[in-house]
């Protein structure tokens, strides 16, 4: 965590920044989602990793423009834009105010959790019938990806597995058994090994982005 963002969280957590609506909270690594009435309202945390940089606000405000700016590709329905939470000249904090910022959510309408995969699944209501028309969007979403060959193949694997590794001895040296831990990262590295002329040629050919995202 680079900045404390507890006042921004306590504003976002209480019913009456969103009229009286009750509000859930999703917490993750890189943000924090509020769901109130028909809105939700995501908070990306001041954190700062190798492969994800929230430590400023400014940073929170370009990251979120660029979210919603990607992300209504494929969801115009969804992303409505992004508002400020605003210091007030009473010192008090207001979302969308007319004080200074100091702080960036992405604004989204909200949709019934219930018709999220995993829980279709799991009260066996998932049409399978979907899946194929489901993989041909993603497929068609992808081949028009702007190819990035600066990324990728046996050094970007890599580099993911070896931030992975740095991530279980951080943090999950009380919690993590070490040994399975040193064994995922070998497997995982020896993979890469194996595949590495697929990885290589992969990169070369299609200039695809082959790390993993979150």
């Amino acid at each position: 965590m680079r900045e404390d963002q507890a006042a921004v969280i306590d504003l976002l957590a209480s019913p009456s920044t969103h009229g009286g609506a009750p509000v859930e909270r999703i917490d993750t690594h890189g943000s924090v989602v509020f769901l109130a009435g028909q809105r939700a309202w995501k908070l990306k945390r001041a954190v700062q990793y190798d492969y994800m940089d929230f430590s400023t606000a400014a940073r929170r405000q370009w990251c979120c423009e660029a979210e919603v700016r990607l992300n209504r590709r494929a969801a115009p329905t969804l992303y409505r834009g992004v508002v400020a939470v605003t210091r007030e000249t009473d010192g008090s904090l207001a979302l969308g105010g007319s004080g200074s910022p100091v702080d960036w959510v992405v604004e989204m309408n909200r949709f019934d959790q219930e018709g999220l995969f995993d829980r279709l699944a799991a009260r066996g209501a998932l049409d399978l019938d979907l899946m194929g028309p489901l993989a041909g969007a993603i497929a068609r979403f992808h081949a028009a990806a702007e190819p990035c060959p600066d990324r990728g193949g046996r050094a970007g694997m890599t580099w993911v597995v070896d931030g992975n590794a740095a991530g279980f001895r951080e943090f999950g040296a009380n919690v993590l058994a070490s040994a399975a831990c040193a064994q995922v990262t070998s497997d995982a590295l020896a993979e890469i090994e194996r595949h590495a002329p697929l990885l290589e040629a992969t990169q070369v050919h299609s200039g695809f982005r082959m790390a993993a995202w979150t």
